[in-house]
């Protein structure tokens, strides 16, 4: 069962990668495309070698006319008696039939290859001669005939007189064992070849299959490898996609999804701790007044029970007073918690900032004017066109100029200033109050500050006014800043870089 187990595994390792198949199938063709060129030499280097075994077969047949005319006293009627010592040694020429026949064609004598030279084997057997041999002798030339495929082989060389005349001629039919002995040092030499070439080609073939498919398979893993990181929670992961190729492309797609899927993710966490971060704020920033309304409410039940209506309406103000608060504070949290996010969520439009800063003072002027405060604004011409949130740049300006009327001595004076200078639009706000103590400075824009009665619910305000403007400063990559000493006023001085977030 365990090796059963084991068999198992090692089967899905092996389907689990496409490496060993690629190079399978790679080395599988580079061995086929070598098997074929090996094959492809030994047939060409096969028929060069039958030419060969042709010239010599009619050399050696040709010596054996001449061996017979020379050893033969009188060949005048033709070769019909031969001395006994030629007879046995033409049996050991050739390993196929000896046929001596007249000048017609006609057989004379069969001498048969000796069995203690050429082996004991299965000789030859007797062979149609020719049909048309007698003109073959006729033509006084040597010929051979190897046809390997029907076993139609043979040579045939005519005799000579010592005159000159032709009396008959040698046959050696079939030629089959002549021709397989001729070929068989170069048969032997061309299998042993192939074999050779075959295992150096396999070997070539698999060396060069796995590199090739190594370097296509290798980058299909890390790209593998680098998704199932990212899938597993690893959103920072990046592929290297200095390649100019179908990888660099896809590493280039791949790294396009990861950094999408990064941007869905961190935005998804951001809403979360939003949402976590306003629910905390809320439930904790509400307690105190959502107790003050109950309270108003239940004494005015109260009064309502006593009969002293004029009370009961008294207490159901105030706890209409709270609810106004509730409802403001509410908006200050969801507004403060957005801009606290890593990507606050600005509509960025052109804003022309002359124009903004006269549209905040235009919409303070008559609260200063109710409270008796002199207020003079001051802008320089050509103010440049920024791209900001028009919005919430126009309730930071209102904001500051909220806080200067509050903290402004009575009869006293607040200054709005608008200039730009060193690619930067600058705004200050200064008022001629009490000022704001050093230790108190650091502490002025966290939530709910409001001077000495920090953290309290006394004033118009829900304290988190000069918070909100810091933080939608901070998120137009520019700055609020306050300058103050005790008994010389106050300054707060907002400054937006244009050259970061803005256009002239």
């Amino acid at each position: 069962m365990a090796a059963s187990h084991q068999n198992e595994s090692g089967t899905r390792w092996w389907r689990k990668t496409v490496f060993w198949k690629v190079a399978a199938f790679l080395v599988g063709v580079q061995v086929l495309i070598g098997v074929l060129a090996v094959g492809l030499s030994a047939y060409f280097a096969y028929e060069e070698s039958l030419d060969l075994v042709e010239n010599s077969l009619r050399l050696r047949v040709d010596g054996l006319a001449e061996e017979i005319e020379r050893r033969v006293p009188d060949l005048t009627s033709g070769p019909t008696s031969l001395p006994l010592p030629l007879a046995n040694d033409l049996a050991t020429r050739f390993p196929d039939p000896i046929v001596l026949v007249d000048q017609e064609g006609n057989v004379i004598r069969t001498i048969r290859p000796d069995p203690r030279v050429f082996g004991g084997g299965e000789t030859s057997g007797d062979a149609p001669l020719p049909a048309d041999l007698a003109t073959k002798l006729e033509s006084g030339d040597v010929v051979i005939q190897i046809s390997p495929s029907n076993g139609n082989s043979y040579g045939v060389a005519p005799l000579f007189d010592a005159a000159g005349f032709r009396v008959g001629g040698v046959v050696v039919i079939p030629l089959d064992r002549s021709v397989d002995r001729e070929l068989e040092e170069t048969v032997s030499a061309l299998r042993r070849a192939a074999l050779a070439v075959a295992l150096l080609a396999g070997l070539v073939a698999i060396m060069i299959g796995g590199v090739l498919t190594w370097a296509i398979i290798r980058p299909i893993r890390l790209m593998t490898s680098s998704v199932e990181r990212i899938g597993l929670g690893n959103y920072a992961e990046r592929l290297d996609s200095a390649r100019d190729d179908e990888f660099g492309r896809l590493s280039q797609s791949i790294n396009m999804m990861a950094e999408k899927v990064e941007e869905s993710f961190n935005s998804l966490v951001a809403t979360d701790r939003l949402r976590r971060d306003l629910v905390a704020n809320i439930g904790h920033d509400l307690r105190t007044p959502l107790g003050g309304i109950l309270g108003h409410i239940e004494e005015a039940r109260r009064h309502l029970q006593s009969g002293d209506v004029d009370a009961s309406r008294t207490s159901l103000d105030s706890a209409d007073r709270q609810v106004g608060y509730v409802t403001r504070l509410v908006e200050d949290l969801f507004e403060l918690s957005l801009l606290d996010s890593d990507v606050p969520p600005l509509r960025l439009e052109p804003v022309p900032m002359g124009e903004l800063v006269q549209q905040a003072a235009d919409g303070q002027r008559g609260l200063f004017a109710i409270d008796d405060t002199h207020f003079e604004v001051e802008i320089q011409p050509g103010l440049p066109v920024v791209d900001a949130d028009g919005t919430r740049l126009l309730r930071l300006l209102q904001n500051l100029l909220d806080n200067a009327r509050k903290h402004a001595a009575a009869g006293g004076l607040v200054s709005m200033t608008a200039r730009f200078q060193d690619h930067a639009v600058e705004v200050s706000v200064t008022d001629d109050g009490s000022g704001i103590a050093s230790d108190a400075i650091e502490h002025l824009f966290d939530r709910y500050y409001q001077g000495n009665t920090a953290r309290t619910r006394t004033g118009e305000g829900t304290g988190l006014g000069l918070a909100i403007s810091r933080a939608i400063a901070e998120a137009h990559g520019g700055k609020l800043t306050v300058f103050s000493e005790t008994g010389s006023g106050t300054t707060f001085r907002f400054i937006l870089p244009i050259d970061r977030r803005a256009e002239v």
